[in-house]
């Protein structure tokens, strides 16, 4: 059993209703976890949970606290870069807590790894968890992934996939589950390395700061929040070849989009992104399902991916580096 603490580094809590809030704890609860939110992530400025010092009070005292063992972001939002000057990186590393959340997280996940070169969780946030349809593959990846070790486990392709928005639903609605689409290769090959990365944008916000990761010999992870604009994507996309990162990295994992964003794609739009951007020697596998459509993989930021690619075959699996 592990004990829970939830925060908000981005956008406020308060919009969730204590009916959705209370399947997020059964859910939890469930599973074995006793969890705890801390009141800051209720806080409200325009639609932020708080100010910078509200928000970095809420975290560190996670990272203080006796009573935490699993610090669990509600969701992302905007402007988690706000605090990185503010968190105790080297406290929550020298605790063993554990981090874990996903979309705008994804700076707080990175700046730990490149301060610390501790391992957290890119995977689902309490938000998550609110969903009374929560996807087994969501549940299991996430107690998986808190017990990795040094000995490598295989990541699995899920079968139905959804991005409808059913926290607007009435009484949250249908699922509106669709086949999966296929883990393909861009680039086959095979490779090894730590695995950094996330949600592009939040990344991007890391650049040129002593807080971000370095990328020689990385397996980077992308994906991109709802109703991606692919025009904006392929900017950001264009940035991280600017800044030389896929000449760096030794292999690249790029999320699943949810359906309205794949609606807005040409069919042959990853392919032609992939070829202009991407080295062909760097291994690449497009649609993982690791991003803002369920299920969600949980993921370990600083742990090892091994990438097995070909027309074939993909294989993906993850590990926890034995010297962490």
């Amino acid at each position: 059993m592990a004990k829970i603490t939830v925060v908000a580094p981005a956008n406020t809590m308060r919009n969730l209703d204590t009916k959705t809030i209370g399947v997020g704890l059964k859910n939890l609860s469930n599973i074995g976890h006793v969890v705890s939110i801390n009141e800051e992530s209720f806080f409200d400025t325009d639609n932020i949970a708080g100010t910078i010092a509200q928000r970095a009070f809420s975290l560190n005292r996670a990272i203080l606290s006796e009573n935490t063992d699993i610090i669990m972001a509600v969701f992302g939002g905007y402007n988690c870069n706000d605090l990185l000057e503010q968190i105790d990186f080297v406290e929550l590393h020298r605790t063993n807590k554990v981090l874990i959340g996903y979309s705008d997280i994804t700076t707080l996940l990175n700046a730990y790894y490149a301060v610390t070169g501790g391992v957290s969780f890119h995977g689902p946030g309490f938000g998550t968890f609110c969903d009374p349809s929560l996807p087994a593959e969501t549940v299991n990846g996430f107690t998986k992934a808190l017990s990795l070790t040094n000995i490598e486990e295989r990541l699995i392709q899920p079968q139905i996939t959804a991005s409808d928005l059913w926290f607007l639903k009435n009484d949250f609605g249908t699922r509106e589950w669709k086949p999966h689409p296929e883990w393909q290769t861009i680039n086959g090959g095979e490779t090894k390395g730590i695995l950094i990365g996330g949600n592009i944008e939040s990344l991007l916000n890391l650049i040129g700061t002593e807080y971000c990761p370095d990328f020689d010999d990385k397996i980077l992870l992308l994906e991109s929040s709802f109703n991606t604009d692919p025009s904006q994507f392929r900017m950001w996309v264009s940035h991280l070849k600017a800044c030389g990162i896929f000449n760096k990295i030794s292999g690249l994992l790029m999320g699943n989009f949810t359906e309205c964003s794949r609606k807005r794609f040409s069919p042959s739009y990853l392919d032609n992104l992939i070829s202009e951007f991407v080295p062909e020697t760097v291994p690449t596998l497009v649609n993982f399902s690791s991003s803002h459509t369920d299920p969600i993989l949980t993921l370990p930021i600083g742990g090892l991916i091994h990438m097995k690619l070909s027309n074939k075959q993909n294989e993906i699996c993850m590990s926890i580096p034995e010297r962490f």
